[in-house]
């Protein structure tokens, strides 16, 4: 059987658990088999290092051009692997084994999870899609992309209640699912975009989290302020696009092309990418002048990444979310924000009407207006709020 060259010495071999004398022809016929397609070569030495130790023997390469064998169970790729490459591994490697992103923190785990038989946390996509009204095909096309997130954002408000109301915000996909989907409830950016992301994986697309500084209503000057925000980064044919559905009343409802930093037109407004430093600036196009909404880092974020600003967001006493109400809709026609009592209404022609609430309206406008159906232990919380 051959073997695909190492990349890392150039040699025809491979990485394999140290033979056990007594091991019974039967059991060798077991080994799995796992390949590493596109890491850097120290990078790629010390992850097959680690799979040894698991007792799987690994490949790996640079390129499919040196694959010369597709007799694997798994085949794990670095993110950033070009779309061509990614369909020509499916391609060599068969139905027989699974072909999977993760970063180099994330592939040794999610390689070990494969050949368990450890499926990643499912999503059910007919229920999200029934959720957010989509009917749409289930493709990695950009037409699909642009699609899901008009919808999304129409559909699931941008809320902070429970963060208000002392409640935490728990990112386990089970609870996001539970609380987004099952209640119909809305969340913020750490929700938002977590089950976004695991719905469009779920689909096809390559989807990377990223993490980002806000720089909105931030003060001319000021100190930065933590990496607090959730946004994702989809490729699409080897063309990076920001998307985001969880950036409350100023979200784009349509993906953002990140290798240029002209202007681009949304339902809801002028956006661009500005490059900044190694990452990106979100800007929108406000009242005659740029407006920045946040700056994106360029390396792609572990789900555990966002425990920590989630935690912050939720709990910090200087966290903005514990001090104020926002609930955010954006529909195809209007967006609706709602801060503390005041309710704004902006139209995609440009007309803007502003309203204060008293409690019942506030009750009222959370349930007709964003879709919540408000509990019996909110009513205190609206009160304050309304009196405030």
């Amino acid at each position: 059987m051959s073997q695909p060259i190492d990349s890392i010495d150039g040699n025809r071999s491979h990485h394999a658990p140290a033979p056990n004398p007594h091991a019974n022809p039967s059991e060798a016929n077991t080994t799995k088999r796992a390949l590493l397609l596109g890491y850097a070569p120290q990078t790629l030495e010390a992850l097959r290092d680690e799979l040894t130790e698991l007792g799987v023997a690994t490949g790996g390469t640079a390129s499919l051009v040196h694959l010369e064998s597709p007799e694997f169970d798994v085949a794990i790729h670095a993110p950033g692997t070009s779309s061509a490459e990614r369909r020509q591994a499916r391609e060599l490697l068969g139905s027989h084994a699974s072909l999977i992103e993760a970063p180099a923190a994330l592939a040794v785990s999610r390689a070990a999870s494969a050949l368990e038989g450890e499926a990643p946390p499912a999503i059910d996509l007919d229920a999200y899609c029934a959720r957010i009204g989509y009917r749409g095909p289930r493709e990695a096309t950009f037409h699909t992309l642009a699609t899901l997130q008009e919808q999304h954002p129409a559909a699931i408000a941008f809320e902070n209640l429970d963060v208000l109301m002392d409640k935490g915000i728990d990112l386990a996909p089970e609870r996001i699912d539970a609380k987004l989907i099952d209640a119909r409830r809305g969340g913020y950016c750490f929700e938002h975009n977590a089950l976004f992301k695991r719905a469009l994986t779920a689909m096809g697309f390559q989807v990377d989290g990223l993490i980002a500084r806000v720089l909105w209503q931030a003060p001319a000057g000021s100190a930065p302020n933590l990496p607090t925000h959730m946004a994702l980064r989809v490729w699409l044919d080897d063309t990076p696009w920001l998307v985001d559905v969880g950036f409350g009343g100023n979200m784009p409802t349509t993906p953002l092309d990140m290798t240029t930093s002209a202007p681009q037109p949304t339902p809801h407004g002028l956006y661009r990418v500005l490059p900044f430093g190694d990452g990106w600036r979100l800007q929108v196009w406000i009242e005659d002048r740029w407006r920045s909404l946040y700056e994106l880092a360029p390396t792609p974020q572990l789900d555990i990444d966002y425990e920590l600003p989630n935690w912050y967001t939720a709990t910090h006493p200087d966290s903005h979310f514990r001090h104020r109400l926002t609930v955010a809709l954006s529909t195809p026609e209007a967006r609706y924000s709602l801060a503390d009592q005041r309710l704004t209404v902006r139209t995609t022609d440009g007309q803007q009407t502003r309203t204060l609430l008293d409690a019942d309206g506030l009750e009222r406008t959370l349930h007709e207006t964003f879709g919540l159906d408000v509990g019996p232990d909110w009513r205190p919380l609206l009160e304050r709020i309304a009196e405030s």
